[in-house]
């Protein structure tokens, strides 16, 4: 019977690497796709970008690592920062996704507003709100991302008739 088990903890194990892997990876192309590049340096190069998704990375797994290893009286379980994960998650693409599809009107701008205003009110709510009131982070910090990528959408420019063409494109179409 121990083989059965250590071959199906060596299962989980393995399961547990493949996910932990994916979610480093997308972290990287996210960041460096749809933060650096396009805010910060617009004519980076392919391999610039390979570079600082690395770095990315290795911050994320160095900060990771530090998580997990802390055995300090009061440290939160893996449970309880999974929780957390979900709030901000929840909070900072939520709105972002379902503006996305229902809301032609909705821009750029308003998206990258209701990602930050959701991310910052989730964690100001879980770190200070959360005891004293019993609400779960996630409602007001979607609120808050909602209604920021609601305002700003309303105050950038609309979008262009191309891009509202192809919103209403991919409305339209069904999926066979």
């Amino acid at each position: 019977w121990a083989f059965v088990a250590g071959l199906l903890l060596s299962a989980i194990v393995a399961a547990a690497m493949s996910t932990a892997d994916s979610q480093l990876l997308v972290a990287s192309s996210s960041f460096t796709s749809d933060i650096y590049k396009p805010i910060f340096r617009k004519n980076a190069s392919d391999k610039e970008t390979l570079w600082v998704g690395r770095i990315v990375v290795l911050i994320i797994a160095v900060i990771a690592y530090f998580i997990a290893s802390s055995k300090s009286e009061g440290a939160a379980t893996i449970m309880t920062l999974v929780d957390n994960a979900w709030g901000g998650f929840g909070s900072a693409f939520g709105p972002v996704i379902l503006l996305s599809l229902f809301w032609k009107r909705f821009t750029y701008k308003g998206a990258l507003a209701g990602v930050i205003s959701g991310a910052v009110v989730d964690v100001l709510w879980m770190n200070f709100l959360t005891e004293s009131t019993g609400i779960y982070e996630l409602l007001p910090g979607f609120i808050a991302g909602g209604l920021f990528a609601i305002v700003v959408s309303l105050i950038d420019k609309k979008p262009s008739k191309e891009i509202e063409e192809l919103y209403d494109y991919a409305v339209s179409s069904e999926i066979e």
